[in-house]
């Protein structure tokens, strides 16, 4: 390196051309010799001691000499003399002045005279020699591109800065080379150690312009950035792509465009241009014609060929041999003509995936000559438009679905028209199979019921078929869903629960093989390996009315857009099949309002059979002359009453002589009329006076002759006028009738007030019914109050003593105290008279009668204020914290008296899931829940104590979190009311935590069938007419229970055989436990 003295020196110094400088450059070539022979000694030296005998005279030789006979442009520059990074040279050898262009670029002044005249370098050019003097890390250097020449430098004993050239691009031997025919070359060999996964790195090659350089003397630079290497060349610089690495590993010579060595510069320039291409682009050389393609044409167009395809040949098993019969034509005209060929959207089965596939391409083919006067090579530019030409065909099968669908009236028309309209597609569809769903006539009580739960209802009739011979097993005419077996049944089960289409494939067992052989396969002719069953239900329905099975395009996966096409097919049908039901549902409520229209005229027909007579009477007096006439008014024809009435000659008359039969008065309305008629051209009415006069038939009275004319255009297809057609009313008699008319209008008035006044006279009479009503309602809840006194009055004291129940009426309680105080007496007396204990056994029998009398009596008059209440909507729940096991014990005990005289045994006991919800008190009206116990432990006690064995009464008590089931079997609850609202969401019902409650009261009595269930819980009704016989009642109290029990938004419900017993079940629900609010 230059010492800091040396740098400081100043420019103008150091590009002197004294004498003194040409001494110092002739001294530094004789200084690079001698530091050559030094060299030399020591690279003989490290040789040896690599094991290596060069010869001595050779270690002698000089650099300088070397360098000299070196084919490459080479130059040596002093270091020493740097003076601001300009330096002396101290060696150029032969080959560099043998270039004129390189002459003036260097990198270094030089002294007047000498070969070298002076020229500064490129900026690039110079930054890179610079960096090659002040950096000592590696003695060689990057590539450097320049002027057509990529340098490199390296450095000797620090000194010494050593700079050689080597041209981009050499000529080959690769022009004039023959091709080789086809005949089976073998497949290109590449290197198997090569590492496909990462990208070679070489050293980057700098580019510079030059614009520093006189075009007159200087090459241009290369083109060729560090971003686009030239991948051909021998050593190329830049980055690789993984994909050009393959082609580098390929042996070219073993194919049609030999060693890569030996390729020209022309088609090196294609072969750069087909892998920079972004589109896909592909090379067919030679004879075999030998592929050679870019990274777009092996990601979109080779599939699993890649990477043998490179370098293999367009016929051979590694190639393209399942497509030439497809394009054989365009290569051949391509290489006979040398035109370009381009064709558009073809089919081409191409097996890249695993299977031959069926692919389009719109694909072109170029001829390249390489600078011969012959074809070397073909270029072929392809686009895939596969899906565009799949979406193409699915559209147009989907339009002509909806067309031909269209024009169906019936679902009976719509199963062919859906055949016809899958026919031409048949690539997508190899086999069509249609079925329609029939309803069976066992099956119309039950038509309300789903598709999937009735089955075994429904059977399939073949509406057609595609590509299926007739009376092939896979395709039977009829078949049961229910009991048939094999072939598509099993999926058609399937796809009418799901009601969504399903596949089948063979893989997995869901697609027999076996059952589709024979098939006559539509499209390719290859068996399809999978099958879609599609349910085919109309969008306003619920029931599958269809199935259609498709087989699915071998030559292509049933991928995301195929299963689009099917959802869009299914749609389609849908829709179509929705609009036929409904236009055939219109013409069927049409025939059944015709049907009903013909009952309604016959009903109609009857009631106006007086006034038929008098209509046709009527109808013969009152003819009606008709006429027409020509737009120029002359008359084409009329009947006889026409002719009558207004006394026109029959023969031909001139045009408008109508206008002579005319009043004077109505000549104006009619000529207006006329021009109404043929310029407007809308129809006109009128009332027209008749010259001739009008005869009274009775009296000869003469009036005049007044008519109605109405006449409409007549047009031609075109919208021309044609005639006029009319007719004329005699309405002389209307005429007169005007004042008879007024007449009958005040009558109308009159009797339009008499309505009224009827209808006012008919609401005061409901008015004072209704009051009635009330009367009367009030009247029997004041009476039912009177009559309950003596049954309810509380005689406390008394009741007390006896231990009687303080809420029973006065009169039961009276007989029961006589009654309990006359047996405690027999008890307690041993011996008494027989007689006395004779009239004391019949007042005790007395005493019990009136207790039965009194409490049957109660309770109708009980039952009549809760209906009365119940109708009124005067019936209020009023919900408090209650525990439900006492109300219950609390109804028991009124029952315990009577229980044990019928010797009924009576038992009560809470569910476990009582004590696991820890359910203690809930919101309810107790009153009402004890009103509701003790009518059907009522009802339990009578149905029971007539039996014969053991008579038991069981009453029990469960709690839910929600709602029970319907147990025990056949027991189901009675329906509510609709419109009644759930009162247990109020707040009278608490805040806390919902539970629902079940009472169910079981006994031993005779027990219920069907019919007899069925009368259950409704007002004023009974199991059977002999309930009342031989139990009585009033038909009141289950009702009531009913009803109370909805109030509080609980339902009840029954379970019972005849002869076994019945259960009823009381269920609650949405109650405030554990007293919280």
């Amino acid at each position: 390196m230059a010492s800091p003295a040396r740098k400081s020196q100043k420019v103008s110094e150091a590009l002197s051309d004294s004498p003194t400088e040409r001494t110092r450059a002739r001294s530094a070539h004789e200084e690079l010799s001698r530091q050559g022979v030094t060299r030399s000694n020591s690279h003989t030296a490290f040789e040896n001691t690599a094991g290596k005998t060069l010869d001595n005279d050779f270690a002698v030789i000089g650099i300088g000499a070397l360098l000299e006979q070196d084919p490459r442009p080479t130059f040596a520059l002093n270091l020493d003399t740097n003076v601001n990074d300009i330096f002396v040279p101290g060696f150029v050898n032969k080959a560099f002045q043998s270039y004129p262009q390189l002459k003036n670029i260097l990198p270094f002044k030089t002294t007047p005279g000498s070969p070298l005249s002076p020229k500064l370098p490129s900026a690039d050019f110079k930054q890179w020699i610079r960096d090659l003097a002040h950096h000592d890390e590696s003695p060689f250097s990057a590539p450097f591109k320049y002027c057509g020449f990529a340098w490199i430098g390296f450095k000797i004993q620090s000194r010494w800065l050593i700079v050689s050239g080597q041209e981009s691009y050499e000529k080959s031997a690769f022009e004039g080379r023959s091709l080789r025919p086809i005949n089976g070359s073998a497949a290109p060999q590449r290197n198997p150690n090569t590492d496909w996964d990462h990208p070679l790195r070489v050293k980057n090659i700098r580019t510079i312009s030059n614009d520093s350089v006189s075009s007159d003397d200087s090459l241009p630079p290369s083109f060729v950035t560090p971003g686009t290497p030239d991948w051909t060349l021998t050593h190329p610089v830049g980055e690789l792509s993984p994909h050009v690495i393959l082609a580098r590993s390929v042996d070219w010579s073993t194919t049609s465009l030999g060693d890569m060595q030996t390729w020209t510069p022309e088609f090196r320039q294609v072969a750069n241009l087909l892998m920079s291409n972004p589109h896909p682009a592909a090379l067919f050389w030679g004879e075999e014609m030998t592929v050679l393609y870019n990274k777009p044409y092996a990601d979109t167009i080779a599939g699993n060929k890649h990477p043998r395809l490179m370098g293999a040949g367009f016929l051979t098993s590694m190639g393209f041999s399942e497509l030439w019969d497809w394009v054989r034509p365009e290569f051949e005209k391509a290489r006979q003509t040398g035109e370009a060929v381009a064709v558009a959207d073809q089919m081409l089965p191409i097996e890249r995936h695993g299977f031959l596939e069926e692919t389009f391409f719109t694909w072109s083919l170029t001829p390249i000559y390489g600078g011969t006067s012959e074809i070397l090579g073909l270029y072929n530019a392809p686009f895939e438009t596969t899906l565009q030409a799949r979406a193409t065909r699915a559209t147009e099968t989907l339009i002509k679905l909806g067309q031909e669908t269209a024009l169906a009236q019936t679902v009976s028309e719509f199963w062919p028209r859906m055949l016809k309209s899958l026919e031409d597609n048949e690539f997508d569809f190899p086999f069509a199979l249609i079925y329609s769903i029939l309803e069976d006539i066992d099956a119309d009580e039950d038509a309300s019921m789903s598709s999937e739960s009735s089955l075994g209802y429904k059977s399939c009739v073949l509406e057609g078929a595609l590509g299926v011979p007739e009376g092939h097993p896979a395709a039977p005419t009829r078949l049961d869903l229910k009991r048939a077996r094999g072939g598509f049944i099993p999926s058609f089960r399937d796809a009418m629960t799901s009601r969504v289409p399903k596949l089948l494939n063979i893989n997995d067992g869901s697609l027999s093989e076996s059952l589709m052989k024979g098939f006559e396969w539509r499209g390719y002719g290859d068996p399809c390996k999978e099958a879609i069953v599609c349910p085919i239900r109309p969008t306003n329905g619920e029931n599958v009315m269809g199935f259609l099975v498709i087989g699915v395009n071998p030559r292509r996966k049933f991928d995301l857009d195929y299963q689009a096409f099917i959802r869009l097919l299914d749609r389609q049908l849908a829709t179509s099949l929705a609009s036929v039901t409904l236009f055939e549902g219109e013409i069927k409520r049409g025939l059944n309002a015709a049907e009903a229209a013909a009952l309604e005229r016959s009903r109609l027909s009857e009631e106006l059979a007086v006034q038929r007579s008098r209509l046709q009477r009527m109808a013969e007096i009152s003819s009606v002359g008709m006429h027409s006439m020509a737009p120029n008014g002359a008359l084409l024809e009329a009947n006889d009453r026409w002719y009558e009435m207004t006394g026109h000659p029959r023969e031909p008359s001139e045009p408008m002589s109508f206008m002579e039969l005319v009043d004077a008065e109505s000549t104006e309305k009619l000529e207006k009329g006329w021009k109404r008629l043929t310029e407007d051209k809308v129809p006109w009415t009128g009332e027209l006076k008749l010259k001739r006069p009008w005869y009274e038939p009775a009296t000869g009275a003469k009036h005049d002759y007044w008519i109605l004319a109405a006449s409409q255009p007549e047009f031609s297809h075109d919208n021309i006028l044609k005639s006029i057609m009319g007719s004329i009313t005699d309405i002389t008699l209307q005429k007169q009738s005007v004042n008879d008319a007024d007449e009958r209008a005040k009558l109308s008035q009159q009797l339009l007030i008499s309505t009224q006044q009827a209808k006012a006279l008919q609401n005061k009479r409901l008015e004072e019914a209704e009051e009635a009503r009330r009367a009367q309602n009030s009247f029997i809840d004041i009476t039912s109050h009177e009559m309950r006194n003596p049954l309810s009055k509380s005689l406390h004291d008394r009741l007390l003593w006896c231990g009687s129940n303080p809420e029973t009426g006065a009169i039961l309680q009276c007989a029961d105290g006589i009654s309990t105080s006359l047996n405690e007496y027999l008890a307690e007396k041993a011996s008494l008279d027989p007689e006395l204990i004779s009239i004391i056994e019949g007042a005790i029998e007395s005493a019990d009668t009136v207790q039965l009398c009194a409490q049957h009596q109660k309770s109708i008059v009980d039952d009549i204020l809760t209906i009365s209440k119940l109708d009124s909507n005067l019936l209020l729940i009023t919900p408090d914290p209650i525990q439900p096991v006492k109300v219950v014990q609390q109804a028991l005990k009124m029952f315990v008296a009577e229980c044990q005289m019928t010797k009924i045994k009576m038992g009560f006991h809470v569910d476990d899931s009582w004590r696991e919800h820890g359910v203690n008190t809930v919101m309810l009206d107790s009153s009402r829940l004890l009103q509701v116990l003790i009518n059907l432990m009522t009802n339990a006690v009578k149905f029971t104590k007539s039996e014969e064995g053991a008579r038991t009464i069981d009453v029990s008590l469960a709690a839910y979190k929600e709602p029970p089931p319907e147990i025990p079997p056949h027991f189901h609850y009675f329906p509510t009311k609709n419109d009644r609202s759930d009162v247990t969401a109020s707040d009278d019902f608490g805040k806390g935590k919902i539970v629902y409650l079940r009472f169910e009261v079981k006994d031993s009595g005779c027990g219920l069938g069907n019919d007899e269930k069925k009368n259950l819980f409704t007002r004023f009704s009974q199991a059977s007419p002999r309930t009342h016989v031989k139990y009585g009642g009033s038909g009141l109290g289950l009702f009531i229970s009913r009803q109370l029990t909805e109030l509080q938004g609980g339902e009840i419900g029954v379970a019972s055989e005849a002869g076994v017993g019945s259960s009823k079940s009381r269920n609650r629900r949405k109650l405030t436990q554990n007293g919280e609010d």
